[in-house]
């Protein structure tokens, strides 16, 4: 009855993540993990999204194929390889708490030059040294807290890309940076046959959840778009610092 209780809670959580991943791209992990992790560790909780995560980022950049530009993420997936391997490597020596107060503070910094306007309207410059780094970044956030939506949210706005291009953009790095990340978990030894009968629970709500959210998607212009994706990355370093103070 437990692991039932714990499979729907997964379920319902990817459902609800499913939504707002399928509109907007980002936020579906960060929606997910609070209801995950009333019934499994924050650990195990990373696994899972790293693993339901995959599916989720398959199903959009098939959904979302018609807006993507290589060009715009070549150098991110670069820098990802390698920084979901060390993300991975981190995750086996490093505090859980320490990893998400890094997180946390590099979302407060980002959250506090938007109230900046001369901040808020930089654009970042095409380059690739830039866009390696990027990757670098979002690969080791991917590989050990599973919320590269925050840096890539941040890299996201900061190129002031439209919403179709974002969404597309970010759908197929997503694959990249999940692949990795599984990859190197699974290389490391961190996934057990109950994370991976968690993980199928997780996928079913996520494909119900993104089904919607892409039909909304669709409807969202690029200032709201800008705003939600801003508000979401608010929500996460709001998340991660309560779990990593263990309110």
């Amino acid at each position: 009855m437990e692991f039932i209780w714990t499979c729907f809670m997964v379920a319902l959580g990817w459902g609800f993540g499913g939504v707002v991943g399928g509109a907007t791209g980002i936020g579906a992990i960060m929606v997910a993990m609070p209801l995950m992790t009333t019934v499994i560790s924050p650990s195990e909780a990373v696994l899972v999204s790293c693993l339901t995560g995959l599916y989720a980022t398959v199903h959009l950049s098939i959904s979302y194929r018609k807006s993507f530009h290589w060009a715009d993420i070549r150098d991110l997936v670069i820098g990802a390889v390698p920084g979901c391997a060390l993300g991975a490597l981190v995750l086996r020596v490093a505090s859980m708490q320490a990893l998400q107060l890094m997180v946390c503070a590099m979302l407060a910094c980002f959250i506090g030059m938007q109230c900046f306007r001369k901040a808020a309207s930089y654009r970042l410059p095409d380059s690739t040294v830039v866009g390696v780094i990027a990757g670098l970044i979002c690969g080791f956030v991917s590989g050990s807290v599973a919320m590269v939506g925050a840096p890539l949210g941040i890299y996201v706005l900061m190129k002031h890309w439209d919403p179709d291009r974002a969404r597309g953009d970010m759908s197929v790095f997503y694959v990249f940076t999940g692949v990795s990340s599984v990859v190197s978990q699974a290389v490391a030894g961190l996934y057990t046959v109950s994370l991976l009968q968690v993980s199928v629970a997780g996928m079913a709500g996520c494909f119900f959840g993104q089904l919607v959210g892409v039909r909304l998607g669709r409807r969202i212009n690029q200032t709201l778009f800008q705003r939600i994706v801003l508000l979401f990355l608010a929500v996460a370093a709001i998340i991660l610092f309560v779990r990593a103070m263990g309110w």
